[in-house]
């Protein structure tokens, strides 16, 4: 009997020896899940989630999957910031990514710098958070003040000289700088500046003071809804200029715009979602549609997935999902093709692309380059 208890015992060592599976790699992210920017955030959180389901079906990243836990913050900085702490204190997320708000961001910046945790991918070129370098803090998309100069440059080259300018009024001083700098290099000055509140429906005085001005060109950055609410105001009232938005728009304008979208310009910072003979575009729509076989793919989605992939890599780089040691990974990442667009990051430069191409959107609806 004794015998049979000591190789009992043995042959039990290595199942009580055994370790518990490892758990999931937690990824954060804060986003306006309601509210102005709800259509727009819905579009991020759905490419992160393609790339990581096609990553985890595959087995993971060092054999784990990869979560990501979204908090809803309505389009308000400081829920951001509050949903920020919940991540990184509550669920203890190992990183963050694809934030929706530039100035929630903002807001978040002084908590992010006392954490180990990165942030990866803020979708948005908002300058107030590119102002200064956070070892935190990684960018895998163009900033305003690359899509500005690029915009106001085609547009002065045609002899456009009267613009006006209409920006979020709830971030820095960073972004409309970022457009009154665009103009300086074409040596032009704004005819007219406008703040405009993210989540407001009425927009009545910011179309008077705008056809006041007389401007041959609106140039916003902005959310979705302020866009159409203004376009449609000053074509219903007789306005024949033009109108140029950032990426930030969101291409859902354009189908709440419908006619009064046509000739619309529109900077964005990544190749097209239509181009399949490009590997990235490729591999995103065959992701996507598994995800979500009745998502229609597009840019936001894109930059989404975008994120996600540069986020893995980081992560396989570094062998485990300790912040400090994927920071140190993501610092590593130099020409990076993922498939017809390159990431460069160093340990002196976070800003990991500033690829820029201007569309127009056409009759048909399309954006056309």
């Amino acid at each position: 009997m004794k015998l049979f208890l000591l190789v009992s015992a043995a042959t039990a060592l290595p199942v009580l020896a055994q370790k518990a599976a490892p758990g999931p790699i937690l990824v954060g992210q804060s986003a306006g899940m309601s509210g102005g920017q709800a259509a727009y955030s819905t579009d991020v959180k759905q490419g992160i989630e393609a790339y990581f389901a096609a990553v985890n079906k595959a087995g993971g990243v060092n054999g784990r999957p990869v979560k990501l836990v979204t908090l809803d913050d309505q389009g308000k900085k400081d829920n951001v910031l509050a949903n920020t702490k919940k991540l990184v204190e509550g669920e203890k997320v190992t990183s963050l990514i694809g934030y929706t708000s530039g100035a929630g961001v903002e807001a978040t910046l002084a908590y992010l710098d006392s954490q180990s945790v990165p942030m990866l991918s803020p979708v948005t070129g908002n300058m107030g958070i590119r102002a200064q370098f956070h070892r935190n803090l990684f960018h895998t998309r163009a900033g305003y003040d690359d899509e500005m100069r690029k915009v106001v440059s085609h547009l002065a080259l045609t002899g456009v000289s009267k613009f006006a300018i209409a920006y979020l009024d709830d971030v820095g001083p960073a972004n409309p700088q970022a457009m009154h700098g665009a103009l300086e290099l074409a040596k032009l000055k704004a005819v007219a500046a406008v703040p405009l509140n993210r989540n407001a429906t009425d927009f009545n005085a910011q179309v008077d003071k705008l056809l006041e001005a007389k401007p041959e060109v609106v140039l916003f950055i902005s959310n979705g809804t302020p866009i159409v609410k203004i376009v449609q105001g000053m074509r219903a009232k007789g306005y024949g200029g033009q109108f140029a938005t950032s990426s930030f728009s969101g291409l859902k304008v354009i189908d709440d715009l419908k006619a009064t979208g046509v000739g619309l310009i529109m900077s964005q910072v990544l190749p097209p979602p239509t181009r399949v003979h490009l590997k990235l575009v490729k591999q995103y729509q065959d992701d996507l549609k598994a995800f979500a076989p009745d998502a229609k793919p597009n840019y936001t989605s894109l930059e989404g997935y975008v994120a996600a992939k540069v986020l893995v890599e980081g992560y396989r780089r570094a062998g485990t999902d300790t912040p400090e040691r994927l920071v140190a990974a993501l610092e590593e990442i130099q020409r990076l093709d993922l498939g017809g667009y390159e990431i460069n990051f160093s340990r002196k430069s976070h800003d990991g692309s500033r690829f820029v191409d201007t569309g127009v959107v056409g009759r048909d609806g399309g954006l056309r380059f």
